[in-house]
C-alpha cells in the first residue's frame, strides 16, 4: 500500500526491516520498508520540496540503496545514515557543503600552538556548563528525579569548581582528569534513578533493568553493549547525535580529523567526538524524558542470549523523531560558536602573496607586500577578500546582537523623540514619507485608470 500522506512523521524517516529498499521512480523517492513475515511492509512515495525528510536513518540488516536514491538525497541536501541494529553508526552520506580553508588551517594550527590549550577549556567549560543546566534546570523537572534532587546541590558545586580550576590544568591528562571527575559527579545523581515501569512490567523484567545505571556496566564494549534499557536508549541517541554532529562540521567547513581532547587516530574522526561532549547531557534528559512522557514497556527492548540489549525498530523509530529535531539546533550552534573561536587563532603563514611595482619606464624597482589585509570586525580574523566587513554570516549577526545593537539604538533613538514632544510614527519626517509614498500612489493609480 502506497503512502502519500504522512508528511510530519517523514521529516526524520527511518527505515527498518529485511529487504528494505530506497531508489527513484519518475522524479520520487520510492521506500519499501517493514517486516514482511509479520504483516507490517511499508511504501512511502516521496516527492520533492516540502514534503521531503530533513535526515534518512537506515537501520535495515539487508536491503539495496540506489545509486538514483543516493544522487536524489544529496541535490536536495538529505544526509544519509547507516547505522547498525548495536546503533554504530556504520556511514552517513552527506552532501557537499561549503569548504573553509581558515577554518581548517586553524584547526590544524591550534593543535600545535598555545590556542590548543584555550579551545580546550573552552570546549571543557561548555561540557560542563551543559551538566549543570541538565542537573539544576532540564533533569530536576522530571518526576523520576524528585527523590534524588537532594544529590544535585553537592553534584553543581564540585562541577562549579572543576570549571573553576580549569585554568591550572596545562596537559592533556589534567584536562581529562578533570572531565572524568566532572563526570563522575554527574552521574551519581542519575544513576539510581528508577525508570517509570508499569507495575505489572516489573514483574517480568530483570531486576537491573528498572533503574538507570553508570556508563562503565555494559558487556564486551562497556559503553557499546549496553546490559540496561536506558544505557541502549542513550547508546542510540549518542550516535543520532553523532549524525547532527557530522552534518554541523559539514554546514561550517570544519574538518572532522582535528581533534583536541580526542587524540589524533587512523581509525577515527576526532572532531566529532569533541563536539559531542558539550550536547552529551541534552541527549541524558531528552532520553529520559521521552521515557517519562511516552511511557517504557518490556516489548520495546530485546535482550540478546550475552545480556546485551537492543532496542526494538519500533522504538528506535519514535526515538529519532523525538531526538533530532531537538538535537539539530544546539549542534549547529555549538558548531558555529566553535568556528567563531577558530577564526581568532593566528595562522603563521610562510609562503604570501607578494606584488610587484613597475616604474614608468617597466623596470621593477621593488617587491612591497601586497594590499593591507582587512579584518573581520567582530573576530578579527582575516578576510578572504575584499569588500567584505564580516568573515561569515554567524560573525555578522554576533556583531549586530553583541555590539552594534540596533535595536537598543533605536529604542534610545525613540526615546528622545517623545521626549521632546514629538511622536515618531505621526509628523515630522514620517509624515512627509508617507505622504509622498501615497501621492505616488494615487498618481499611479489614476494613471491605471485613465488607460
Amino acid at each position: 500500500m502506497m503512502d502519500r500522506t504522512d508528511h510530519r512523521s517523514r521529516r526524520q524517516l527511518v527505515i527498518d526491516g529485511y529487504g528494505a529498499s530506497l531508489s527513484v521512480e519518475r522524479g520520487h523517492l520510492m521506500v519499501t520498508d517493514g517486516f514482511v513475515n509479520e504483516g507490517e511492509q511499508r511504501q512511502l512515495i516521496i516527492s520533492r520540496g516540502r514534503n521531503a525528510p530533513q535526515r534518512i536513518v537506515v537501520r535495515a540488516p539487508a536491503g539495496v540503496v540506489t545509486i538514483g536514491a543516493i544522487d536524489w538525497c544529496n541535490r536536495m541536501g538529505i544526509p544519509i545514515a547507516f547505522v547498525g541494529s548495536d546503533s554504530r553508526l556504520m556511514n552517513c552520506l552527506i552532501p557537499d557543503n561549503s569548504h573553509d580553508g581558515p577554518v581548517k588551517r586553524a584547526q590544524a594550527v591550534s593543535g600545535i600552538n598555545g590556542d590548543g590549550l584555550r579551545l580546550v577549556r573552552w570546549l571543557l567549560e561548555r561540557k560542563f556548563e551543559s551538566q549543570i543546566r541538565a542537573l539544576e534546570v532540564d533533569l530536576a523537572r522530571l518526576s523520576v528525579l524528585q527523590d534524588r534532587l537532594y544529590l544535585t546541590g553537592a553534584a553543581v558545586r564540585d562541577i562549579k569548581g572543576c570549571i573553576a580550576r580549569l585554568t591550572d590544568d596545562r596537559t592533556l591528562e589534567e584536562f581529562l582528569s578533570r572531565e572524568g571527575l566532572a563526570a563522575q559527579r554527574y552521574w551519581q545523581v542519575l544513576a539510581g534513578t528508577i525508570l517509570p515501569w508499569p507495575e505489572w512490567a516489573k514483574k517480568r523484567i530483570p531486576e537491573h533493568w528498572t533503574q538507570v545505571w553508570p556508563r562503565n556496566t555494559g558487556k564486551r564494549f562497556p559503553v557499546r553493549d549496553a546490559t540496561d534499557p536506558f544505557n541502549a536508549m542513550l547508546n542510540y541517541g549518542y550516535t543520532l547525535l553523532e549524525v547532527e554532529a557530522r552534518v554541523a562540521c559539514a554546514t561550517h567547513g570544519l574538518d572532522p580529523d582535528l581533534g583536541l581532547l580526542h587524540v589524533d587516530d587512523r581509525l577515527r574522526e576526532s572532531f566529532i567526538y569533541d563536539l559531542l561532549e558539550p550536547i552529551r547531557a541534552t541527549v541524558d534528559h531528552l532520553c529520559l524524558e521521552f521515557a517519562c512522557q511516552r511511557g517504557i514497556r518490556p516489548h520495546m527492548f530485546h535482550e540478546l542470549r550475552d545480556g546485551v540489549v537492543r532496542l526494538d525498530p519500533d522504538l528506535a523509530r519514535d526515538l529519532a523523531h523525538y531526538l533530532m529535531p531537538r538535537l539539530r539546533r544546539p549542534t549547529l550552534e555549538f558548531a558555529a560558536a566553535y568556528t567563531t573561536q577558530l577564526r581568532r587563532v593566528k595562522v603563521p603563514y610562510v609562503l604570501e602573496r607578494l606584488s610587484r611595482q613597475f616604474s614608468p619606464a617597466g623596470k621593477v624597482y621593488e617587491r612591497t607586500r601586497s594590499r593591507v589585509q582587512r579584518n573581520c570586525e567582530y573576530c578579527k580574523q582575516p578576510l578572504p577578500r575584499r569588500g567584505l566587513k564580516f568573515c561569515g554570516r554567524d560573525c555578522y549577526l554576533r556583531h549586530s546582537v553583541e555590539i552594534r545593537q540596533p535595536i537598543k539604538l533605536a529604542q534610545q533613538k525613540l526615546a528622545e523623540l517623545r521626549a521632546q514632544g514629538v511622536n515618531p510614527g505621526h509628523g515630522g519626517e514620517a509624515a512627509k514619507k508617507r505622504g509622498a509614498a501615497m501621492a505616488l500612489t494615487n498618481r499611479r493609480r489614476s494613471q491605471s485608470y485613465a488607460r
